[in-house]
């Protein structure tokens, strides 16, 4: 349970799934903070094919400019910020075993 406190990936999950609260209660109306801040979503939805896809799921809902939101944008939301927080997570557990491995040898 403590090693799961310490790990990027559960704080960035948590963080995802505030900000899409935030959007779906309508303080993001315009997708500015769910897709433009996420680079790999932003660059995902210049493809128009994704976008078609992405906007073809089934709908919630909710108090956004448009008044529904794909629930595949959600998930791919969601689905980005884990693979943030397992990168970060990767570039922490180098890290410390190059720290480790840096470390004097105590038996000399």
């Amino acid at each position: 349970m403590k090693r799961l406190f310490k790990s990027f990936t559960f704080y960035f999950m948590l963080f995802s799934i505030l900000l899409i609260y935030n959007q779906y209660i309508g303080y993001d109306s315009k997708n500015i903070i769910l897709i433009s801040f996420n680079v790999i979503l932003n660059n995902l939805f210049k493809i128009d094919s994704f976008r078609e896809i992405i906007n073809s799921g089934p709908t919630i809902k909710t108090n956004t400019l448009f008044g529904e939101t794909s629930v595949y944008l959600y998930i791919c939301h969601f689905i980005t910020f884990i693979i943030y927080g397992l990168f970060l997570d990767f570039i922490k557990r180098l890290l410390l075993k190059t720290m480790i491995e840096d470390l004097p040898d105590k038996d000399k």
